[in-house]
């Protein structure tokens, strides 16, 4: 199971992103758990929304943060990092990011690359890029080398 943890509400790129899921059935679950924006900005709203985030992590959860510093990784990479894992959490932090703490939990931090994308396209990135993932490792013609 993916749990995937992110800061804002649904969009409208939600069908585009149920659309995924459906195909990911055939897989596992992904799970999305929504965090209210906190009103506060900068530092205050970055502890904010990373305490609430905190609250939604267990013990035995593969954290991966989403942040432009993180690593870069092509297609099969990121498969590597999703075979074998039991929980897997992804975090979408809000515009301010998370805190030190937070940061410092994580098993590993992803970069979608340079550019800074809206957490509306970063979650549909995201599930289109889980479901890449399991279409490479089950040898679906998805993906073409």
């Amino acid at each position: 199971m993916i749990k995937i943890i992110a800061i804002g509400k649904k969009t409208d790129y939600d069908q585009q992103i149920k659309e995924y899921l459906k195909r990911l059935d055939n897989y596992f679950k992904i799970n999305f758990v929504f965090i209210n924006h906190s009103k506060e900005h900068n530092e205050n709203a970055r502890k904010l929304e990373s305490k609430e985030i905190l609250k939604h992590i267990k013990e035995d959860d593969y954290l991966i943060l989403l942040d432009e510093r993180g690593k870069e990784l092509d297609n099969f990479e990121l498969t590597k990092i999703f075979e074998n894992k039991k929980n897997i959490c992804l975090i979408i932090g809000g515009p301010y990011g998370v805190d030190d703490e937070l940061r410092k939990k994580c098993d590993f931090i992803w970069s979608l690359g340079k550019l800074v994308y809206s957490y509306e396209i970063s979650r549909l990135i995201v599930v289109e890029q889980i479901y890449r993932s399991q279409t490479i490792s089950k040898n679906h013609p998805y993906h073409h080398k």
